[in-house]
């Protein structure tokens, strides 16, 4: 997620960006002690979700089917999913009815008959109702104001914020970052209405009632946190990169010229990336603008979501829309497996924000800005690695995150920098990874030893000078 900013990250943009606010994504409130779903998981991988949905805009409510193909990592007598607020009318494993309780923002499924480890299983769930904002539609996170995942605008409109733990407002699912799987995701709406998501659009087909039905697919793993769902009247606007990459925006109708602007140059941001990172990991990619102010843009799978309020100046937008695309590679593609390594995500992002800024301005001398942000919270940015559940999103793992990004740089030099990123994107592309496999990672490719390099970059109270 990325936020404009003022403060440190004025610091090191200048005249190429601005804005206000804090580099922060949305967080429940209260924050479990353990970040956010429970470790360890619920004892399944899932492998697909084939969910289903009929809206009402007018209502807000929802009538929904979620097939969850999973395999058992263990013998399983119940089958856990976290899912909150909507009525379950019911729920059948493998085709048998199941029994099922609620409990603490969790659907406890008793199957027939117990699940042997190794056996690959389907958990249908029906359900009903208007779905509500994580944790409750009455609360929000103190610091930012934000709700988790379904919203829903007083016109009926809809988009979803999943990031961290609102998927489980609109299906049931294994809500950890380190489950990745495959989603069909078909929407039924009035026709009018326009039905984005992740993925490719396989069609728009007509419904039993009249109304029109949005078929999606995501062919490569996702971390439930990066599903979305938007909802509203949208134009579509399909182009391509140079290097021959699918580009598909929706924009609010009406809808005006800035937006086209401010995303004109993703072509030219996904061919840069892909020479700095590695090709570009999925499909097509997009970016869809809701019908309102967010201050923030979201690195949902395939498609980053913006509010409207994130298409400011040009340039401003520029680095927001290099922001959520570098995260293609760096969270979406290469995941995390937990939380406390949120780094690895936001880090990278932010330094790919920066490597497009110098490449599309040449009077942006990175070294000196880079320095200048060091200077300048060197007292702020503490500690990133594991910086706990109430800091995950902190500007720390931005800009401290880009830092070390950058001190590793300038330590093993560029052509070991690069070939890092590029052996990082390949060997973990579609999987989850962790801070102690891209350190490895790191000392193989530059035969250095690194580890007292990322302690005091990662770990340390306050940071060391960049080298």
């Amino acid at each position: 997620m990325r936020r404009t900013v003022a403060g440190l990250l004025g610091i090191v943009l200048l005249a190429a960006c601005a804005g206000t606010g804090s580099v922060r994504a949305a967080s429940p409130a209260p924050t479990p002690a353990s970040y956010y779903p429970a470790e360890p998981g619920p004892g399944f991988d899932v492998g697909h979700y084939d969910i289903r949905l009929a809206y009402a805009p007018r209502t807000g409510r929802i009538h929904g089917r979620t097939v969850v193909t999973a395999t058992a990592t263990r013998p399983r007598r119940t089958l856990t999913l976290d899912f909150v607020g909507l009525h379950v009318d019911g729920v059948h494993v493998d085709g048998r009815a199941a029994t099922f309780r609620r409990a603490s923002g969790l659907l406890v499924v008793t199957p027939m008959h117990a699940v042997a480890r190794g056996r690959t299983f389907r958990v249908a769930v029906e359900y009903h109702g208007v779905p509500r904002t994580v944790p409750d539609p009455t609360e929000t996170d103190p610091a930012t104001g934000e709700r988790l995942g379904w919203n829903r605008l007083a016109n009926g409109d809809v988009y979803v914020v999943s990031e961290p733990t609102g998927a489980r407002s609109w299906f049931p699912c294994d809500d950890r970052p380190s489950d990745k799987a495959t989603f069909t995701t078909t929407v039924g709406v009035p026709t009018g209405a326009t039905v984005a998501s992740n993925g490719q659009l396989l069609d728009v087909s007509s419904g039993p009632h009249g109304d029109q039905q949005w078929h999606w697919r995501m062919n490569h793993p996702m971390a439930t946190y990066l599903a979305t769902v938007v909802i509203a009247a949208m134009r579509e606007q399909l182009t391509a990169s140079a290097g021959g990459v699918t580009i598909r925006n929706f924009f609010p109708v009406p809808g005006d010229q800035a937006g086209v602007t401010d995303f004109a140059r993703q072509g030219e941001m996904l061919d840069f990336f892909a020479s700095r990172f590695g090709p570009y990991p999925f499909g097509e990619y997009g970016a869809v603008t809701v019908p309102t102010d967010l201050g923030y843009a979201l690195e949902t799978q395939t498609l980053a979501l913006f509010g409207r309020d994130m298409l400011g100046t040009d340039r401003e937008a520029q680095s927001v829309v290099a922001h959520e695309l570098a995260h293609q590679w760096f969270g979406d593609s290469v995941g995390i497996r937990r939380w406390s390594d949120i780094w690895l995500n936001e880090g990278f992002a932010q330094y790919g924000q920066y490597l497009w800024i110098a490449h599309a301005d040449p009077s942006f001398d990175l070294d000196p800005r880079m320095a200048q942000l060091r200077d300048h919270g060197e007292a702020e940015l503490g500690p990133i690695l594991d910086p706990g559940p109430q800091h995950t999103f902190g500007t720390a793992v931005y800009e401290r995150g880009a830092l070390t990004v950058h001190a590793l740089r300038r330590t093993v030099g560029d052509e070991a920098f690069f070939a890092i990123l590029h052996r990082w994107t390949a060997e973990h592309r579609f999987r989850t990874a962790t801070t102690a496999q891209f350190i490895a990672l790191a000392e193989s490719v530059s035969g250095r030893d690194l580890g007292a390099f990322f302690r005091s970059w990662l770990s340390a109270p306050t940071m060391p000078p960049l080298p």
